[in-house]
């Protein structure tokens, strides 16, 4: 594969990653941001909305304010089409994830064009947890009584009971693992297990595995915004623990239907794109 084409395959396969994302990202700072120039300033927030037992009412509709999370954890600058990022990592302090030897060659291995075919989301799967919370499409939060439903834009939700029930039994394993939660004061504290290993935490490919831990602390700073913490253990991948922290904030609005398979293209372009990499590398031998 000559060079004009080797860049164009990047092209395509950086526009395919981007395109599924465009349209809510535009949206979230358009229809559904925060109002443009010449209007007037938002008025400011009321206190936290509560039910009738006095926990804090976190039903509506958010965005996350997530600094380019969803095309990598660490802050980075913008890479060819790869948008940067800010850097959403609090703990460790210096903000970089803590991975085994093995773990980031890995990751780094997995922003080459050719491997894009492998991000699960390509295809259409679930983004898995907490890369839902982040990615740039909104999400709609429900509570019954007794539950938090997270319905995600994506073709995804989540259903976190809040009875002091027992995780499932360890041999059954899933995309957006399995959640239990309880109120610690105005947190929402949830725990998540169960989780199969196959998500990519970001298009960038950091990366959990079937070991993956997860405690979520969902605290309402006001009326319209939350503070999303998340720790994360997956001795598998990392040598320790580590807590990324976004801001989500409530929207006038509602969610929309998102038909991934219907008229993909994108899953084409990236096969083809791996397909010439692969073909490359025997050529070379």
């Amino acid at each position: 594969m000559n060079n004009g084409i080797a860049a164009l395959s990047r092209i395509i396969l950086t526009a395919a990653l981007l395109a599924p994302f465009a349209p809510a990202t535009l949206t979230a700072q358009g229809a559904r941001g925060q109002g443009g120039r010449g209007q007037a300033p938002a008025p400011k927030p009321g206190p936290i909305r509560r039910t009738a037992d006095g926990k804090p009412d976190l039903t509506g509709m958010y965005q996350a304010n997530a600094g380019g999370a969803n095309y990598g954890l660490e802050r980075h600058d913008r890479d060819f089409l790869t948008p940067g990022t800010r850097g959403v990592v609090v703990d460790p302090p210096d903000g970089r994830l803590p991975y085994l030897p093995w773990a980031r060659p890995e990751r780094i291995n997995r922003e080459l064009p050719e491997r894009g075919y492998d991000d699960p989301t390509a295809h259409c799967f679930v983004a898995g947890v907490p890369r839902s919370m982040y990615t740039p499409s909104p999400y709609q939060i429900l509570q019954p009584p007794g539950y938090v439903v997270m319905l995600f834009e994506r073709m995804s939700w989540r259903t976190i009971p809040l009875d002091g029930r027992p995780h499932i039994p360890d041999n059954i394993r899933l995309w957006q693992g399995d959640s239990v939660g309880h109120w610690e004061g105005d947190t929402l504290v949830v725990d998540t297990t169960n989780f199969n290993g196959k998500a990519w935490l970001n298009e960038v490919g950091e990366i959990v595995s079937h070991a993956e831990h997860i405690v979520e602390r969902i605290t309402p700073v006001d009326a319209d915004n939350i503070t999303y913490r998340a720790t994360i253990t997956d001795p598998v991948v990392y040598s320790g623990p580590w807590t990324i922290e976004i801001q989500l904030r409530r929207q006038q609005d509602e969610i929309i239907e998102v038909a991934c398979h219907e008229d993909n293209g994108d899953l084409q372009n990236l096969k083809e794109v791996r397909g010439a990499a692969r073909a490359q590398r025997t050529k070379a031998k």
